[in-house]
């Protein structure tokens, strides 16, 4: 489809606005094969003949551009691949995306792909452009900015593909193959990541997603990008959340569907970007940029307010400035004056006038062992200043760090600064903002593709069976038993039915206890004013029985009531919260984060898709605001962070383990105490669906 030696447009018609273009731009390309036309009402269009059907062709076509109404192209793909057509590029709307009559018209189109294996890009989409083959199926004027090159694109929006094709081009950025995939009837956008992938001459792939039709396919084929070192750069629109019945747990109003895509792109080093010119620069520096060895970057510019507005960016960017060794400021000071002090970023002031003077601070710094990546501030080309593209390509070939030149804001391109950015051999990138930010996605896929592959874990041997239990929410009564059996430590609790038991379970558990609503209508506990805590003996306990009934009674009058769990009062230690929420698109995600009421007051949690190891669980750990209090904190002990690892582990086999069924599970607050003591898991909460 996308190396096709020969394309016949099906459908060719004088009165067509894209004809004139597909057959100009198929010129221009320099396309090898031959160009056909199709229609039975025409022998001749414009210089081309035009044939009255496919079977009068000299040979039959490898690919057809269908040029046809929704109406018209089911029969006519029937009597293509009759004929031997073996792919087909399909622009028409009216689908699947349409009313009723386009979603069966959608559904015939597939069963027809499936029962002949025809190739099919689209529909409603705007084709495709191999840009080294010279097949510019795409139906609007780009020509003038496709340049070869080694960036894949795959958007799922058409028309966008214009401004970004032309944007990009324009700032030198050069292609392999660009796609269209509409209603990806045929191959579906991880397919074309795949084919991507494997392309040896595409080094960068930018998408544009509007909704993952396909996670499993999505997620393997960033895990394949990945492997092969191939960076992916992703701007997804339409980023609202959807989900209401994630709200029911903690976990669920935390990590809805836009931050779990953030999560997917974390673990596979993917830049996920915010905007269209966000897309431009971070796949250019992903394509043209070395690989750095961490994420300490230098920084050269001559504008004081430039440095620091890189101080914050680069904080917001993740990216550490390098500490510059002595030997190095030593050299940095001895090669001109400076106003102000040696450091990163530095500013030389004027002295970026003269090229060599600004060209030796560049060299000092990059030369710097503590240096991953050189920042270069430059101003825009200009054929007075006659700035030597060869000197820049000298500095870049003498190490093997990467280097970025950075204009301060896009500008016009002319046809010197063009020629100036190629001949320099290192990626520029345009806007400050964008360059640091795509700096940080370039540190970001070297550090995920230093870091152990992408692990799957075999699954433990299943403690106990998937829990019988109906549709909705369960608390620690009636799951408890359970994540007991998968090794995650409760604090001893029973479930009272009436005053007199919740005496006697008190009695036989110890005092001091806390009182707990059981309800499957009632998610949180505390809000709706069913939780009592510290009771020491049996009055403190009926008064508090009492107390409970009355606040359900005035704010849950219609909940269901199963009675109230007696637990004894768990020993005081750091409340963290562990949960796994089910994602409509990628499945099972474990979330860690602070716990008891503050979870919800600092959203202080972290996220991996399912499944990870102990050392992505650990780094989970490492990423909160709270990771501070797993450590000696002001007097307090070490944690057990073996015993929260085990805990996460445990949880997330338990909700692989409840089948379709699982929506979330949560256990807060999870009290960790002091290295080697443990942790105890004081509530719970399992929504079935």
């Amino acid at each position: 489809m996308l190396k096709a030696k020969s394309v016949a447009i099906l459908g060719a018609s004088p009165s067509s606005p894209w004809l004139p273009i597909f057959i100009e731009q198929f010129t221009q390309a320099r396309y090898r094969g031959p160009l056909w036309l199709v229609n039975p009402g025409y022998e001749k269009i414009g210089d081309m003949r035009c044939s009255p059907s496919i079977g009068d062709l000299p040979q039959i076509p490898e690919h057809l551009l269908v040029l046809l109404g929704a109406e018209r192209v089911l029969p006519a793909l029937e009597e293509a691949t009759a004929a031997g057509v073996k792919s087909a590029t399909l622009y028409s709307i009216g689908w699947g995306e349409s009313d009723h009559a386009g979603k069966e018209r959608e559904r015939a189109l597939r069963a027809l792909i499936g029962r002949t294996g025809l190739l099919v890009c689209g529909p409603n989409g705007l084709g495709s452009a191999s840009v080294r083959e010279g097949l510019i199926a795409y139906p609007l004027r780009v020509m003038q900015w496709l340049h070869p090159g080694n960036i894949g694109v795959v958007f799922q929006s058409g028309a966008m593909l214009q401004p970004f094709l032309r944007c990009a081009g324009e700032r030198g950025a050069g292609f392999t193959y660009i796609i269209s995939c509409g209603n990806e009837c045929g191959p579906d956008l991880p397919d074309y990541v795949r084919f991507l992938v494997d392309d040896p001459e595409t080094r960068a792939i930018a998408l544009l997603i509007e909704g993952v039709r396909y996670p499993d396919k999505f997620r393997a084929a960033l895990d394949m990008a990945r492997s092969a070192g191939k960076p992916v750069a992703v701007l997804k629109v339409s980023r609202g959340d959807r989900s209401q019945a994630s709200t029911l747990t903690h976990t669920g109003a935390l990590a809805g569907s836009q931050r779990v895509l953030e999560v997917l792109c974390r673990q596979y080093g993917v830049a996920l970007v915010d905007g269209l010119d966000q897309l431009i620069e971070s796949v250019r520096v992903l394509a043209g940029a070395r690989r750095p060895a961490g994420r300490r970057a230098a920084m050269l510019v001559y504008s004081g307010s430039l440095r620091s507005q890189l101080l914050d960016q680069c904080a917001e960017r993740g990216v550490e400035l390098a500490v510059l060794s002595p030997k190095t400021i030593e050299k940095l000071a001895a090669i001109a004056p400076l106003d102000l002090r040696v450091q990163n970023p530095l500013d030389c002031g004027h002295h970026w006038t003269r090229q060599q003077t600004y060209l030796d601070f560049a060299q000092t710094m990059i030369d710097d062992p503590g240096v991953d990546l050189l920042y270069i501030e430059k101003e825009a080309p200009d054929p007075v200043r006659r700035r030597s593209a060869a000197a820049v390509a000298a500095l870049a070939a003498s190490t093997d760090k990467p280097l970025i030149g950075v204009f301060d804001l896009p500008f016009s391109m002319t046809p010197y600064a063009q020629t100036f950015i190629s001949e320099s051999n290192i990626p520029f990138a345009f806007g400050i903002d964008r360059a640091t930010a795509a700096i940080g996605h370039l540190m970001d896929f070297s550090e995920c593709q230093r870091a152990a592959q992408i692990p799957r874990p075999a699954p433990v041997a299943r403690a106990l069976p998937a829990l019988s239990l109906p549709a909705g929410v369960h608390g620690a009564g009636a799951i408890g038993d359970a994540l007991a059996g998968y090794g995650i430590r409760l604090a001893p609790q029973q479930l009272a039915r009436s005053e007199d038991e919740a005496v006697s379970a008190a009695a036989a558990l110890g005092y001091p206890v806390a009182l707990k609503i059981e309800s499957p209508d009632i998610s949180h506990k505390s809000e709706a004013g069913g939780v009592r805590l510290d009771l020491a003996d049996a009055n403190a306990l009926r008064q508090a029985w009492r107390d409970v009934q009355r606040q359900i009674t005035d704010r849950a009058p219609a909940a269901r009531v199963a009675g109230m769990l007696v637990a004894r009062m768990a020993a005081p230690g750091l409340e963290l919260s562990i949960g796994v929420q089910r994602d409509a698109q990628f499945g099972l995600t474990l979330m860690a984060g602070l716990g008891g009421v503050w979870i919800e007051v600092f959203a202080d949690v972290s996220l991996r898709l399912l499944p990870i190891d102990d050392a992505q669980a650990q780094s989970m750990l490492a990423e909160l605001k709270a990771a501070p209090l797993l450590g000696s904190f002001r007097g307090t002990p070490s944690r057990d962070v073996e015993a929260i690892v085990g805990a996460m582990r445990a949880l997330a086999q338990f909700a692989a383990d409840q089948g379709d069924r699982f929506a979330s599970v949560e256990i807060n607050p999870l009290i960790v105490y002091a290295e080697g003591d443990g942790a105890t898991a004081v509530d719970a909460r399992l929504v079935l669906t």
